[in-house]
């Protein structure tokens, strides 16, 4: 087996000749294209532009994702197997989804600490990516949540489910220890964000900092566990292109957990639609969802549970905000972007009194 590339740089045509299928042509040249700044932050993302020998074919281009050259963001997604998640979610599982769409993956390799790493994937030329600060239309919404149904539809509470030994459920110990980053970041984050955060939120914020551990066991105690995207946001959708006029292609693994479904529409709603649209659309949006669990074989979830467990979702999202509000943006669209990731699901836990589920636990 060839070697693993540690960088997008270290792939040549000699290697990817010796990696990619048969139904793959023979490449005689390529040029590697990054994505540009703010793709791809544990990672490193480029777009490969290939020629091929007379007579052969093939893709116009692959996506080639491997490590990040920061040595923080790598030890960070080291310690949290955020590589180990991905390469394992395209040796292991995305074959087998029949009502989710994901890219095809043509070479998929890491070493056993899982750096370095390299996927390369298919390219869904001429796809649309939504814009997170924009916001996601209503139909947009509606066609993401069908996407998510069908991969949670797909491991609800199954054998198989339990089988990923590499997919960590949420309450795992790194998570748990969120508490203690909390509380080092509690006083810096009211000073930044204080104001920003209806009073109701922020008070029951800080009540679950020391509880937190005891929320993670709860979750695994409800039951109705899945396999859950849990990055679930617009920019990690794409729409159409060479997939199709109507396909949804969900992108993006590292951070996927076995955890509840409603996460992901929490997280979606609250984070990828403007406050104005997702209080005007939610209802409708989450009863889709329903129903297409539904239709997918879930038919033992009601639609009161399925609610109570988005409150809880915000509640818990607006916890994190705490953990990572020390993320910097880097530029003027990356801090406007954290901030509507964090603002959003403050006000959804606040319209729908998610500080008042804390007698739950």
């Amino acid at each position: 087996m060839a070697d693993v590339p540690l960088q997008v740089a270290d792939i040549d045509v000699a290697w990817l000749n010796d990696v990619t299928p048969d139904d793959v042509g023979e490449i005689t040249d390529l040029e590697a294209r990054d994505l540009g700044t703010g793709v791809g932050i544990l990672g490193e993302v480029a777009r490969l532009h290939l020629t091929y020998a007379d007579g052969e074919t093939g893709p116009a281009s692959m996506l080639a994702k491997c490590a990040s050259r920061s040595a923080e963001s790598v030890g960070l997604a080291q310690a949290m197997g955020f590589y180990e998640r991905e390469v394992s979610f395209y040796r292991e599982t995305a074959a087998t989804l029949r009502d989710v769409r994901v890219p095809r993956a043509y070479h998929v390799d890491a070493a056993a600490a899982s750096v370095p790493f390299v996927l390369v994937l298919e390219d869904i030329v001429d796809a649309r990516c939504p814009d997170q600060i924009v916001g996601l239309t209503a139909d947009e919404a509606g066609a993401i949540l069908d996407a998510v149904a069908g991969l949670h539809a797909a491991f609800w509470e199954s054998p198989e489910l339990y089988e990923l030994a590499w997919l960590p459920p949420m309450n795992n110990d790194l998570y748990k220890g969120a508490s203690a980053l909390a509380e080092l970041r509690w006083e810096p984050f009211v000073e930044v964000w204080g104001e920003r955060v209806p009073p109701t939120v922020l008070a029951a914020v800080e009540q679950v900092i020391p509880l937190y551990g005891d929320l993670l066991d709860w979750w695994v105690e409800q039951g109705h566990a899945t396999f859950t995207h849990t990055d679930c946001r617009a920019e990690n959708y794409l729409f159409g292109g060479a997939a199709g006029e109507d396909a949804v292609t969900m992108v993006d693994f590292q951070l996927s957990t076995r955890h509840v479904g409603a996460w992901d529409v929490a997280t979606l709603l609250g984070g990828s639609l403007r406050v104005e649209d997702r209080r005007a659309h939610e209802e409708a949006l989450v009863a889709r969802y329903h129903a297409r669990l539904g239709e997918l074989g879930v038919t033992h979830y009601p639609l009161d549970r399925l609610w109570r467990d988005i409150r809880m979702s915000w509640r818990q999202q607006s916890f994190s905000a705490v953990v990572v509000s020390d993320l910097e943006g880097g530029n003027e669209r990356g801090d406007e972007l954290l901030a509507e990731l964090f603002t959003r699901p403050f006000e959804a836990a606040a319209d729908h009194d998610a500080h008042l589920l804390l007698a739950e636990l």
